[in-house]
């Protein structure tokens, strides 16, 4: 067996042996997506004031892997559920800044997902990648960025599976955990307008992921849907009031 087969079959455990459908009992209804915020360590000085909004109105962290339990009828979310992302960690260089965030965001009982840039492999990162694994031991989930964090549209297939699949792979070698998802750099995952380009979708399912994560639209999930699923997300406002409005209105318009 190659090293790469035993990655997939690493990340096909970790799914279960096989991407689920939604369950039998979930009907014709759609499976609501958990609001989900997408932060930058710029966003840094914002985030103790958001976790206090969110603390108060009785918000409960979760993570795309509770979500595909959730969808496999494993297991039943929170009643006020949240999503905490947080973008670009990589392993050649980890800015104090994403660990400052990890600690406030645990501070409060809470735990989230680092977005990596797996811009190294793990033999030649080991300070990075034992951070990461720390982190994920710690109770944090590590889903891929790509490798470069490149415009995925734009890219060809070969190097499509540079960004998705090798990313995914060392995520796996550097951490001992599969990733979950593909969390797509500037939330690009279309060709044009609203058509998914669905080169990305293949690639992740080859990557053993259950999730593609954008930004617009991907708040619900449809009964007929296929892994990998489409996911969305929000972004932080100037301050925490207006974060919050954004928030509570993540389904309006959906």
């Amino acid at each position: 067996m190659t090293r790469r087969d035993f990655l997939r079959l690493l990340s096909l455990s970790a799914l279960g042996a096989a991407l689920p459908t939604l369950p039998v009992g979930a009907a014709a209804q759609s499976f609501r997506v958990p609001r989900t915020l997408m932060l930058h360590t710029k966003d840094r000085w914002k985030l103790p004031h958001i976790l206090e909004w969110l603390r108060e109105r009785n918000y409960e962290s979760v993570g795309y892997a509770d979500v595909l339990q959730a969808l496999q009828g494993k297991r039943i979310l929170p009643e006020r559920p949240i999503i905490i992302t947080i973008d670009d960690i990589a392993p050649s260089y980890i800015q104090p800044y994403f660990l400052a965030m990890a600690e406030a965001v645990e501070k409060v009982g809470y735990r989230g997902v680092f977005a990596v840039v797996a811009d190294q492999p793990p033999r030649r990162a080991e300070r990075g990648w034992a951070q990461l694994r720390e982190l994920a031991d710690r109770g944090w989930e590590l889903d891929t960025h790509t490798s470069y964090h490149s415009y995925l549209p734009a890219l060809k297939l070969p190097d499509l599976r540079d960004e998705i699949v090798q990313s995914a792979e060392w995520i796996a070698e550097g951490t001992g955990r599969a990733p979950l998802s593909l969390i797509a750099p500037y939330g690009a995952v279309y060709r044009r307008e609203r058509e998914f380009d669905e080169r990305i979708f293949e690639v992740a399912a080859e990557a053993g992921l259950a999730f593609v994560v954008g930004i617009v639209g991907g708040r619900f999930i449809g009964a007929e849907a296929r892994p990998p699923y489409y996911v969305g997300r929000i972004g932080i406002a100037s301050d925490y009031l207006q974060t919050g409005r954004w928030i509570e209105n993540f389904y309006r318009g959906s």
